[in-house]
């Protein structure tokens, strides 16, 4: 008998059918988004469907004697967001699988106990009456253990349970908290670094001896130990077992390979299809110099450079500042000039009162072939000396994919006779940010751009706008005056407006509506010019490198459309 019954689910695997089509229905389906959508719940039973910039990738199948499986994880899956009496009915239909789902009441808390830490109570995220969910009950169980590492209780005692009585169709939350005692943290020892100086090291802890134990200072010089880009392996362990304050810290560190070779590829609507490659050395002889020589090319041309960086000068009374030199040659052909440039970039960074300063020196040397038509006199070679000047906030989360946030620059760049320069004149430019999430599904933000420079400088040094990170509604550099053979003149003032909202609508994709305004004058100081409006949306896609960008902008003043392919926001 036992072999017999084995040879007869073998015979109704051999008989089980495979559908193209399997379908979702009834009172607990959500529209498009939700914790019951049809997409959620393909995942949930191990079926997503591929996202659309796979195509190469087939589309599910699903198996007639899989139904048991899939009944088992919906059901499961329900109950974890409280609906316990979820009637889940699965039937093989001529061609397709058909799953009606009835999510019924969900099940509530009843009541809710803490002890003996009462005043935790407020880090409870349900109330009596609240359904049931367990990410919920994780979330206040993570919330409040991160809230005692936050406040200095390291060793606290914690349980919490969830009571599920099903006759009753109630839970009983239970959360036990003891804080225990408070502790501080005490002194680092540091082994590891490698030819990396100590005090090196001691500049990226952020914490002092004497300060409250706080888990986000541990985190932070965990980060700040990360960001320096050679270490493998980073530990920052406070010593809980010495159960003494303050708590002795030891930082390990063992440092990775610091040399690579990297390339890329990629395409742009501002540049067409790019590439480049280089080489990088990210410890040049130690204390975290860094040496890079690389080659970058587009379809409007390319560039080659080298930079050498220091993150650590000592100078007298300025203290600590960091030093770069930038050497690149370049060869570009806009479609208002073409270009060759030889340039030398000299800064020195200084971090001082929260703000990031940089000053410098700019020497450049470059042969112009105007394109503008009967200005053939901007056409020739420029010698240009420039002092210049940057000062930079960023306090976005994140660089390429901000949710919250604001960055805040000026640059200021002086070039005059009086230190060899062959032209005479001053510019400015003004850039302002602000990102702001509400929730996990709206994201709002801004951009304004002001530049300014006090001459009629020759085209290759004018401001120009348009494309895919200014006003979206024109080609790249495209907006303002033309010439009579349709040539962007470029400006003297500039005004850039950027407005957007982005809405998620499922885990990694997001709508996007936007409104661009810009001013591009020739006459330096004048800002009252006509503004060139467009609107447009988009949609954003989270890849594993940043999110793919797709804009469609309309500009006022025109029919027609532009669309822009990147990737990373617009800012």
């Amino acid at each position: 008998m036992k072999y017999l019954g084995i040879l007869l689910f073998l015979l109704t695997l051999l008989d089980a059918k495979t559908y193209d089509k399997l379908t979702f229905h009834g009172e607990g389906i959500d529209f498009l988004v939700g914790d019951f959508s049809s997409s959620t719940l393909y995942k949930v039973i191990g079926k997503p469907y591929p996202p659309f910039y796979t195509p190469w990738r087939d589309d599910p199948t699903f198996e007639e004697s899989d139904i048991p499986v899939y009944k088992k994880l919906l059901t499961e899956y329900a109950q974890s967001l409280g609906y316990y009496r979820a009637e889940i009915t699965i039937m093989a239909k001529e061609d397709f699988i058909d799953v009606n789902i009835q999510k019924n009441a969900p099940i509530k808390v009843a009541s809710i106990k803490i002890g003996p830490a009462k005043e935790l109570k407020k880090g409870i995220l349900f109330k009596e009456g609240d359904t049931f969910n367990t990410a919920t009950f994780t979330s206040t169980k993570k919330g409040l253990e991160r809230y005692l590492q936050e406040e200095g209780y390291p060793n606290y005692d914690f349980d919490a349970k969830a009571y599920v009585d099903l006759d009753a169709y109630k839970v009983d939350l239970d959360f036990h908290v003891d804080k225990n005692s408070s502790y501080k943290l005490g002194k680092t020892s540091i082994a590891g670094r490698g030819d990396v100086d100590e005090v090196i090291i001691r500049e990226q802890i952020a914490y002092k001896p004497g300060d409250k134990y706080d888990i986000r200072k541990l985190e932070k010089s965990y980060d700040n130990l990360y960001e320096l880009g050679v270490y493998d392996y980073i530990l920052v362990e406070p010593q809980l077992d010495s159960n003494v304050s303050p708590l002795p810290v030891r930082i390990d560190l063992k440092m990775g390979d610091t040399k690579f070779l990297k390339g890329s590829i990629g395409y742009n609507t501002d540049e067409g299809a790019r590439g480049a490659i280089s080489w990088t050395d990210k410890n040049f002889f130690g204390n975290l110099k860094v040496f890079d020589i690389g080659i970058k090319a587009t379809q409007i041309g390319y560039e080659a450079y080298n930079i050498f960086y220091n993150p650590r000068i000592m100078v007298p009374v300025l203290g600590k500042i960091t030093f770069e030199n930038d050497i690149n040659y370049r060869k570009y052909r806009y479609d208002t000039f073409d270009e060759n440039t030889i340039q030398n970039r000299v800064t020195f960074g200084k971090r001082a009162f929260g703000l990031e300063h940089y000053f410098g020196m700019l020497t450049e040397y470059s042969k112009i072939d105007a394109k503008v038509k009967d200005a053939e006199n901007e056409s020739g070679n420029y010698f240009l000396n420039s002092l210049f000047y940057r000062l930079l906030i960023d306090k976005r989360d994140s660089m390429i994919d901000a949710k919250n946030g604001y960055y805040a620059a000026l640059y200021l760049e002086k070039s005059m006779k009086a230190i060899g320069s062959d032209l005479d004149y001053f510019k400015s430019i003004a850039e302002l940010r602000y990102i702001k999430s509400y929730g996990d599904r709206w994201t709002l933000g801004a951009k304004t751009r002001i530049g300014m420079i006090n001459a009629d400088v020759p085209i290759f040094k004018r401001f120009f706008t348009g494309g895919s990170t200014t006003n979206r509604g024109y080609e790249y550099r495209d907006l303002g005056l033309k010439d009579s053979a349709s040539v962007p003149l470029g400006g003297v003032s500039l005004v850039d407006v950027m407005l957007e909202a982005r809405y998620r609508v499922w885990q990694k994709l997001w709508l996007v509506t936007f409104y661009d305004s810009s001013m591009l004058s020739l006459s330096p100081h004048k800002f009252d010019d006509d503004f060139y409006g467009s609107y447009g949306f988009g949609i954003r896609y989270q890849t594993p490198i940043g999110p793919f960008r797709l804009d469609f902008g309309f500009p006022q003043d025109r029919d027609g459309f532009v669309f822009h392919v990147s990737i990373g926001q617009a800012f």
